[in-house]
């Protein structure tokens, strides 16, 4: 198990070095008030995210990166692993 901030941490510095990794979260849309489930991402780096300036969210909503979606987005409450490793609650 892993902590989530831990976790974040982990994924920044891993895409600083340009190492890709894995994780897992539960979808959220807020404009549709649904989830689709949960999405596992693969060989992810981590990407901008909003400034303070551009989103409420900034903090918590991160952007990613992979060669399946491209330029996607995750809410960082919702995350479920990371690399193998489940995110402690």
């Amino acid at each position: 198990m892993i902590k989530l901030y831990d976790a974040i941490g982990r994924m920044r510095e891993l895409t600083r070095i340009g190492v890709p990794f894995t994780f897992s979260f539960m979808s959220y849309s807020e404009t549709k008030g649904e989830s689709d489930g949960v999405k596992v991402v693969t060989n992810a780096q981590l990407r901008m995210g909003y400034r303070r300036d551009q989103s409420d969210k900034t903090g918590l909503l991160i952007g990613y990166v992979n060669a399946d979606d491209g330029n996607r987005w995750f809410y960082l409450p919702l995350l479920l692993s990371f690399n193998g490793q489940t995110i402690k609650p």
